[in-house]
């Protein structure tokens, strides 16, 4: 099969850029980043998160859209085309850990969906106190989280049924502006509540003895995790560009874009937090318990709590939707008889089942440990802090060792056609002795929770 021939292509910049941003921004942005700034030093995290983005998080990134240009193909055919079959590996290990990843996303989406359902009823009048307890009763439940993310799986396979532009670029167009409105809105309320000072002194004036290697190695975890670098998604949608398409503009957009929804999340729940009492390092719950929080304080609590939830759903199936195609992709590439839409429903499948063990450790198998982690953060740290930093490592040896400087910066320069040399020779010298080294140290180090696990602490 000719993929040059056949494969879609994104309509222009604006769509990449908004589809891109859209596949990033989610609940790695919203829900994760401001739970992982609390549970690690917060504006100490932040300002480590900023570096990370800038040296490493662009640069890989960028990467993984060039290599997806130049293959024109799933990121395994497209490692492949580059350097053979020797480094295919990182592809068939992204699939994997985007079938993990999709799994605990959805379980999060479910969630949602039973906030959404709930935001003129118990939510519109609930005290801030009881949130809580309505939390945890939720999810500590058997089949009402696993009905959650059944539908919210069968929602990201229509949408990736649908292809590029008539599903993935479409609906990005609509939900990205509108989510970053209501941001906007909620910023203004949450900072002004009374005792969210301390919570903005926290989550913006940095205390630097906090920052050590663990703090360091879950920003670069949680810059992969949101910019999507390392999972060989971007590879996938770095295919669909155009040969004409100035991919380092693109991918600063994309990644600027990326930060400032989680800046504005932070902003928002970090604050929020501190005003109500509630711990910020409390992980998945954060989000779920301070929301609601806020809306009752708002006039009109429950639309605004509607709003924002119908919103973050939109945003999560976004990245939910980039995270199938890592998986799609493949299945059809490799296996031409196989259509779309099948590919699409089996990838929604394994997810669904994998997805059930997650939904089931925030309740009746809350206690159940492997490698002494709970299984939802087995699954979590397994991508973020060991398989997403390694497959970034393997990338910056391609692009840095083997695919060689005037063949990378021939790619992202358009072949000459683009100014920006200097830039370029930047990007390429950090990519090829900086960030191995920093990455290989974030791999090193995302090994020790499951070696503490194997061999008993």
């Amino acid at each position: 099969m000719d993929n040059k021939k056949t494969r879609e292509q994104w309509s222009g910049r604006l769509g990449f850029v908004l589809a891109t941003a859209g596949s990033a921004v989610g609940l790695g942005n919203i829900m994760k980043f401001p739970w992982m700034t609390g549970q690690n030093g917060g504006a100490a995290f932040l300002f480590v998160y900023i570096v990370v983005m800038l040296i490493i998080g662009i640069g890989m990134l960028l990467c993984d859209f060039l290599i997806g240009r130049n293959g024109k193909a799933n990121a395994v055919e497209s490692y492949r085309k580059l350097v053979g079959n020797k480094f295919t590996w990182m592809g068939y290990l992204g699939i994997f850990s985007a079938m993990l990843a999709l799994s605990y996303y959805a379980v999060f989406g479910g969630w949602m969906l039973h906030y959404i359902i709930n935001s003129f009823t118990t939510l519109a009048h609930i005290d801030p106190a009881e949130v809580g307890g309505f939390f945890g009763g939720f999810v500590s439940q058997v089949w009402g989280p696993i009905i959650g993310t059944l539908v919210f799986l069968v929602m990201t396979v229509v949408i990736v049924c649908g292809g590029v532009k008539n599903g993935i670029e479409k609906a990005s167009k609509i939900m990205m502006p509108a989510l970053i409105v209501i941001l906007i809105i909620l910023i203004f309320r949450a900072v002004t509540l009374p005792g969210a000072a301390e919570g903005i002194t926290y989550y913006l004036k940095p205390d630097l003895s906090k920052i050590t290697l663990p703090v360091i190695a879950a920003a670069v975890g949680q810059c992969f995790f949101s910019l999507n670098v390392g999972t060989t998604g971007m590879v996938n949608y770095g295919s669909y560009l155009r040969e004409d398409e100035d991919v380092m503009k693109s991918t600063i957009q994309v990644a600027f874009t990326d930060f400032a929804i989680a800046f504005f999340a932070g902003l928002i729940i970090i604050p929020s937090a501190f005003a109500f009492s509630i711990d910020v390092g409390s992980g998945p719950s954060l989000l779920f318990v301070t929301m609601p929080s806020l809306f009752a304080q708002l006039p009109a609590g429950g639309f605004f709590c509607f709003l924002f939830f119908v919103l973050l759903l939109f945003a999560s199936l976004t990245s939910s939707v980039s995270i199938l195609e890592i998986f799609v992709p493949y299945v059809t590439e490799t296996f031409p008889k196989v259509s779309r839409t099948k590919a699409s429903i089996l990838g929604g499948v394994i997810c669904l089942l994998l997805g059930i063990p997650v939904s089931l450790s925030f309740g009746m198998w809350g206690d159940v440990r492997i490698l002494g982690q709970d299984i939802f953060s087995l699954y979590d740290n397994f991508i973020c802090i060991f398989a997403y930093p390694l497959i970034a490592l393997c990338t910056a040896v391609i692009v840095g060792w083997i695919w060689g400087k005037e063949n990378a910066i021939d790619a992202v320069s358009n072949h000459g056609a683009l100014g920006h040399k200097r830039i370029y020779d930047v990007w390429f010298f950090l990519v090829r002795f900086v960030c191995p080294v920093l990455l290989l140290v974030v791999v090193i180090t995302g090994l020790v929770p499951f070696l503490q696990g194997l061999f008993g602490g």
